[in-house]
């Protein structure tokens, strides 16, 4: 073991359980349920990889429980033998499995065609994306709940799997019933901080109650809500000791709501460390062990964070979706090995978004960085089988594909070259990097080209190809990864000399004057990042889209912060509007719905 890691890999007791090391990859839901919200396969290997991969401890994900059983995945056929195969496939490497216990409150509309229930009927804020009106609960249907979260800690416990964490956090049901924003009750569950707490109270009593004093039960919650009206981390500081005393064994601090999204999983604009300030305010009043979060990516943060007493352990999610062999490595000393998280949020919260939405082709979470995530075990994806013909691959474009493309293909034995007429690689990743709080790209370029070096692919720089050299170089295959080039719409006066386009910009290539329109189209970050970039440097930015809003495209997270962004610095944001022609000095629009210029 690498000693430099001496407390991050050092056992963490949690009740009456010990965990091989401080790493917890916290409940999540990739959504690779089957049709009735039960782990399947593909849930069980997603795990499974990641116990293989050095984890001390895993979270399952958001499965409902709900009074009607209907609603409730923990009454439905299979649970018990679906869990009881997660926890086999799990404990075989060592790691422990931990069930999320979970209702999701208000934040459960706008997928099934019932109103959620909730402890106030107040309207939601989702995301940036949905407002939802719940049914706001009444004395006997709070009630209840509590027997429901009892009986499914004890299917948990009896499938074998270590212990319950109760979701209070991310606006779920628990934090509704202690957010005075959200919770407008004047009955003995709503009004004072007390009498907020008496819901979450009930249920840790009554699952404590049910699995016994041998069983660890532990609870997520957001230290502060960040949201207007909500709760803060001093109201947190009050309420943590008197959660801990129903009966907790642990704490899993995190941050935010729905309304609140990028500081419940932090964008690429945030800093390192960003919330751990939280965990270790809640660390000082309480008596169990604390797990802290907020763009943890790397060991060396871990162990700081461990090692200056701000937590006992680390809580780790999209960290170790992009390298399930985080902990392994780390271990071992191979820190070039790890591959980073970028916080980039397209992968994961962009794919779930749009799996949510039905949207076509997308099947659950993914990665950036990690292209087999959701794949572990499929032969050719998680599993790389070893190539039956060695051949030498000749791979144009030193890109996200290209690299990536060269080192499955060197991985699997083949003799790879790679060649980019850049003077370095990365690709398109290093244009991007250079808009503000984007330089979280160049972790892509840091990993692929240590990975080159490892595999022993032979990498030209500054090199273009031509057809003469791919006939004298003779490979086996090529592979063209060039990438994409700015789209140009068909608009009169595109060609002037007064339009550039984004590469250019971020760049600097070009001198941009103090007025400038940009034609937003993409509804992606490109625009929203590029005026993000121009406003810093003083100039007067407008974004012109045809769509409902500026950047629609985005997840929550990078949305919410993005907005934040430029409009502090007086972007303005045009919808609805379609450029019909540009000129030297004016720019003729017209909406997209009434034709009106």
């Amino acid at each position: 073991m690498a000693e430099e890691f001496k407390n991050l890999f050092s056992p963490l007791k949690l009740g009456t359980i010990t965990t091989r090391n401080r790493i917890y990859s916290s409940a999540h839901h990739p959504l690779y349920v089957d049709m009735f919200g039960l782990p399947g396969d593909r849930m069980l290997n997603y795990w499974a990889a990641k116990a293989k991969g050095g984890v001390g401890t895993i979270g399952t994900y958001l499965a409902p429980i709900h009074p009607d059983p209907r609603r409730d995945t923990f009454r439905r056929p299979g649970i018990n033998d679906a869990f009881k195969k997660a926890a086999d496939a799990v404990h075989e490497y060592g790691a422990k499995l931990i069930c999320q216990l979970a209702n999701s409150g208000a934040q459960a509309g706008g997928y099934g065609q019932v109103a959620p229930w909730a402890p106030s009927s107040v309207l939601t804020h989702a995301g940036d994306m949905q407002l939802y009106l719940p049914h706001e609960m009444t004395r006997e249907e709070i009630q209840s709940f509590i027997p429901a979260f009892a009986h499914a800690a004890t299917v948990a416990r009896e499938a074998g799997l270590d212990g319950v964490e109760i979701h209070g956090a991310h606006g779920y049901l628990f934090t509704e019933f202690m957010s005075p924003d959200h919770n407008r009750r004047t009955d003995e569950y709503g009004g004072t901080i007390e009498k907020r707490l008496r819901f979450p109270i009930d249920v840790i009593e009554a699952v404590r109650k049910a699995v016994g004093d041998d069983f660890p039960v532990g609870m997520r919650i957001s230290a502060d809500e960040f949201v207007y009206g909500g709760y803060t981390l001093d109201e947190m500081l009050v309420m943590a000791p008197v959660l801990v005393k129903a009966g907790l064994d642990w704490l899993n601090v995190s941050t935010g709501t729905y309304a609140s999204p990028s500081s419940a999983i932090e964008p690429m604009y945030y800093p390192l460390n960003s919330f751990v300030y939280c965990a270790a305010a809640v660390k000082q009043v309480v008596d169990v062990p604390v797990f802290a979060r907020g763009r943890i990516q790397d060991p060396i943060q871990a162990e700081q964070i461990i090692a200056n007493g701000q937590a006992d352990g680390v809580s780790m999610v999209r960290a170790i979706v992009a390298d399930p062999e985080f902990a392994n490595k780390a271990r071992e000393g191979r820190l070039d090995e790890i591959c980073k998280c970028l916080a980039c949020n397209e992968g994961c919260w962009g794919n779930l978004a749009r799996t949510r939405l039905m949207i076509p082709g997308f099947g659950g979470m993914s990665c950036t960085m990690n292209p087999a995530v959701g794949m572990e075990g499929q032969p050719g994806w998680g599993e790389l089988m070893p190539a039956a013909v060695k051949k030498r691959v000749m791979i144009i474009g030193g890109g996200p594909a290209g690299l990536e493309t060269a080192r499955v293909a060197a991985l699997r034995g083949h003799a790879v070259s790679i060649y980019d007429k850049g003077p370095e690689l990365g690709g398109q990743t290093l244009i991007a990097a250079k808009a503000p709080g984007r330089d979280g790209y160049l972790d892509l370029p840091r990993y692929y080209t240590f990975q080159m070096k490892m595999l022993n692919v032979d990498v030209h720089l500054d090199t273009e190809v031509t057809p003469d050299m791919v006939i004298e170089q003779d490979p086996d295959a090529v592979v063209v990864a060039t990438g994409s080039v700015p789209f140009i719409p068909d608009i009169p006066g595109i060609d002037g000399n007064n339009v550039v386009n984004v590469w250019q910009v971020l760049n600097e290539e070009v001198k941009v004057g103090d007025n400038v329109v940009i034609i937003g189209d993409d509804e992606d970050i490109q625009s929203m990042s590029t005026a993000d970039f121009l406003a810093e440097r003083g100039k007067n930015v407008e974004i012109l889209t045809w769509g409902r809003f500026c950047g629609s495209k985005l997840e929550p997270m990078t949305f919410h912060t993005i907005y934040q962004r430029v409009l502090g610095k007086g972007v303005v944001l045009t919808p609805h509007t379609r450029v019909k022609e540009i000129s030297s000095k004016t720019v003729v629009t017209f909406n997209y719905y009434t034709d009106e210029e």
